[in-house]
C-alpha cells in the first residue's frame, strides 16, 4: 500500500497540479484533459476567489499524486440561504488509484468546509452520470443525489439571426438591481441557486487578477427599455481549454461529419449561467442564446449551458436536430435540510 501525505494546496503547487490535470484524463466514455493557459493556481482564484484545495504527496514519487479543490458560496434551499462548499477538480494519478486516495482527498475538503462554515452548511459536487467511480466516492458523504440536469452544448455560429423588435446589449450598471430582482423571481422554485446581491453580482463581472474580466452579462430589452431576458457568459477559454484525448469511434466519426467537434480536438468554450426570462418570453432568451453564439464566434468553439429539463431553459438553449449523445449531470449533496426532489435544480461549474 502506497503511503500518502495530504496538505493544503499552495500557490507554488501550480505547475505540479497542471501536470496532473494534463496527464490524467477524465474517467468517462469520452476522455478529456484540461490545459491551462495561465498559472493554474492563479486561474483557480480568477474563477472562484474563495477556492481552497488539498494535494497529496508520496515518498519516492516526484511531484504530487493527487489534488482536489473546493470553493465557498451561499446557496438557497427552499428559500433559505446556507453557506456552501462546491467540490471540484479531484484528480488521482493512474498508478496510485484504488488505494483510497480519492476518498481521502474528498474527506479532507469536506472537513475543511465544515471547519470554515462553523455550523450548518451545504456540500455539493457535480458528476457526469456515466462516471460511476466518482458517484461511488460521493455516495460515502452525500445524503442525496439530485438530477439529472442536462448539459446543452452548441457550436458558435457564423450566422446572425434577426431579433424580434428587441435590443440585445451588454449590461450597464443601472441594470443590476432589476437583474437581481429578476433572478430572484425566475429561480424562486429552484434549489442550489447562488445567492445574489447587487454588490456580489457586480463584483463577479469585475476584472480579474489578470487585468481583464472573464465574465460578461448580456440582456434583451424591449423598445420601452423593459428587460426581457439575461444571461451571464463565462469566458472559460481565457483560462483553459479542453483537449479530447479519446472518444468512442462512432462519436469521432459524427464529430467529423457534422463539424460538432473541432478538427484539432481542442475545445475553447464559453459557459452560460444565471440565465432568466420574463414570464412568457422564453423566445427572448432563445434570441439571446443565438446572439451569444454569434458574438463569440471568433473566440470560442463551443457554448455550453446546464439546465434542469423540467424548466424552460432547455427550450431557450435550442440546438436543433443533433445526433450528439446527451450529457447529463448528477448532483450529490450533503445538506442540513432535505432538498425536495420536486423542486428544480440549478447547477453550474
Amino acid at each position: 500500500m502506497t503511503e500518502f501525505r495530504l496538505r493544503p494546496m499552495e500557490p507554488s503547487d501550480g505547475p505540479a497540479i497542471d501536470a496532473l490535470m494534463r496527464n490524467e484524463a477524465q474517467t468517462t466514455s469520452m476522455s478529456m484533459s484540461t490545459h491551462y493557459r495561465r498559472d493554474i493556481h492563479e486561474a483557480f482564484l480568477a474563477q472562484h476567489p474563495t477556492i481552497y484545495g488539498v494535494v497529496a504527496e508520496s515518498p519516492g514519487i516526484a511531484g504530487i499524486v493527487g489534488a482536489a479543490t473546493a470553493f465557498l458560496d451561499q446557496v438557497t434551499i427552499g428559500g433559505r440561504s446556507f453557506p456552501s462548499a462546491h467540490l471540484e477538480n479531484l484528480k488521482v494519478r493512474h498508478d496510485v488509484r484504488r488505494q483510497g486516495l480519492g476518498i481521502r482527498l474528498a474527506g479532507w475538503r469536506i472537513d475543511e468546509a465544515r471547519r470554515r462554515f462553523g455550523g450548518d452548511g451545504v456540500i455539493a459536487t457535480v458528476v457526469e452520470s456515466s462516471n460511476r467511480a466518482s458517484l461511488a466516492t460521493a455516495a460515502r458523504w452525500s445524503t442525496q443525489v439530485l438530477g439529472p440536469a442536462r448539459v446543452v452544448i452548441a457550436r458558435t455560429s457564423s450566422r446572425a439571426r434577426p431579433t424580434r423588435g428587441t435590443e440585445i446589449r451588454p449590461l450597464v450598471d443601472a441594470d443590476i438591481p432589476a437583474i437581481v430582482d429578476a433572478l430572484h423571481t425566475f429561480y424562486a422554485d429552484y434549489d442550489m441557486v447562488p445567492r445574489q446581491t447587487p454588490e456580489g453580482f457586480a463584483a463577479a463581472l469585475a476584472p480579474t487578477r489578470f487585468g481583464e474580466p472573464i465574465r460578461q452579462y448580456r440582456v434583451v430589452a424591449a423598445r420601452d427599455g423593459t428587460l426581457l431576458a439575461g444571461a451571464g457568459v463565462t469566458e472559460r477559454y481565457k483560462l483553459m481549454v479542453d483537449h479530447i484525448d479519446s472518444m468512442p469511434a462512432p462519436l469521432a466519426l459524427l464529430g467529423r461529419v457534422t463539424g460538432l467537434l473541432p478538427a484539432d480536438r481542442m475545445i475553447r468554450s464559453i459557459e452560460l449561467n444565471l440565465a432568466w426570462h420574463a414570464p412568457g418570453r422564453v423566445d427572448a432568451l432563445r434570441d439571446l442564446w443565438d446572439a451569444i453564439r454569434f458574438e463569440w464566434r471568433d473566440r470560442a468553439t463551443n457554448v455550453a449551458a446546464i439546465a434542469d429539463p423540467r424548466g424552460s431553459l432547455v427550450e431557450a438553449f435550442h440546438v436543433g436536430r443533433t445526433f450528439a449523445p446527451r450529457i447529463e449531470l448528477m448532483a450529490p449533496v450533503h445538506s442540513p435540510v432535505p432538498l425536495d426532489p420536486a423542486r428544480r435544480l440549478y447547477l453550474w461549474r
